[in-house]
């Protein structure tokens, strides 16, 4: 009696793997949940939280080269924090603000534009020069 091909032996083995391999690739795909996905909790930045104040406000500022995160407090201080670390800190008065770095020599005006939930911070000078951005309340 004649025995297969070492190939054709080879063939047929591969052909079983990759029949069982798709087999599990379709039974074990994950279905999509007739219940929405929870919401994720946002970690806001500790330089943001820190302040003990019921009344302050918290914002995410989305920029190009990722979010700010801003808190204006009761008794008029601001800060903010950047995605490169840095931190800046200020004071509002009438809706505007001088914010100062804290460890470097760069600092901007800051108006703050009430915009239904959120806030819009025109911005002049510093890292964000001319640039009108949007916050949207968080936490």
């Amino acid at each position: 009696m004649r025995r297969p091909a070492g190939w054709a032996v080879l063939s047929e083995i591969a052909l079983e793997i990759a029949g069982l391999n798709l087999f599990l690739q379709v039974t074990t795909t994950p279905r999509e949940s007739s219940t929405p996905a929870k919401p994720r909790r946002e970690t806001i930045p500790n330089f943001i939280t820190e302040v003990a104040d019921a009344d302050a406000r918290h914002y995410r500022v989305r920029t190009t080269s990722g979010p700010l995160y801003a808190g204006f407090y009761s008794d008029g201080r601001v800060r903010i924090t950047a995605p490169d670390g840095r931190r800046f800190s200020g004071v509002a008065v009438e809706n505007k603000a001088v914010m100062a770095a804290l460890r470097d020599d760069v600092s901007f005006e800051m108006e703050m534009i009430p915009a239904g939930s959120g806030a819009a911070l025109k911005i002049s000078g510093g890292p964000y020069d001319g640039q009108t951005l949007q916050g949207e309340a968080i936490g």
